[in-house]
């Protein structure tokens, strides 16, 4: 591909992160609303019509083999449409996701102004190359929890 051709691709890559973010990407409700954390993390597949998956499936996407490693109450779903996006949703340790992060994907970084309001840290990553898996770009949103542990969106798509 030409240099030009590459720098379109991304281009393109860049507006769909953006048009997806500001879409809010099927962010479920994700506020404390006094039910267990496993049922708010698996909102979003049952109220868009998402199909849940296996993570396994989910994250290979992605090219990505499992969850990282201390990752709790993982729910995984998957939106067709024109694209398609993985929604992987898991609870861990804040120094956890920093390690998995800068193994995974260390060019993603995340930054505190997010669209989502019940973000409090998120961030967006064209993947070059492209994953095997499908995905071409990464969406992530991070909401800090009281006990030390954050609630992670991990999605992939291929827009």
């Amino acid at each position: 591909m030409t240099r030009t051709g590459r720098r379109a691709v991304r281009a393109g890559g860049l507006v769909a992160v953006l048009a997806l973010a500001c879409l809010g990407c099927g962010a479920g409700p994700t506020a404390s609303d006094g039910r267990g954390p496993s049922e708010r993390a698996g909102d979003a597949g049952t109220r868009t019509g998402a199909k849940k998956v296996p993570c396994r499936e989910a994250l290979r996407f992605a090219d990505q083999e499992r969850l990282p490693a201390g990752a709790e109450d993982a729910t995984c779903a998957v939106h067709h449409g024109i694209d398609t996006l993985y929604d992987i949703r898991f609870r861990i340790a804040g120094t956890g996701l920093d390690r998995w992060l800068a193994a995974t994907h260390p060019g993603l970084e995340l930054r505190t102004h997010c669209v989502q309001e019940d973000a409090d840290r998120c961030g967006n990553l064209t993947l070059d190359p492209y994953a095997e898996g499908g995905a071409v770009a990464v969406e992530l949103t991070v909401r800090d929890e009281d006990d030390g542990r954050v609630l992670v969106h991990y999605r992939p798509f291929d827009t």
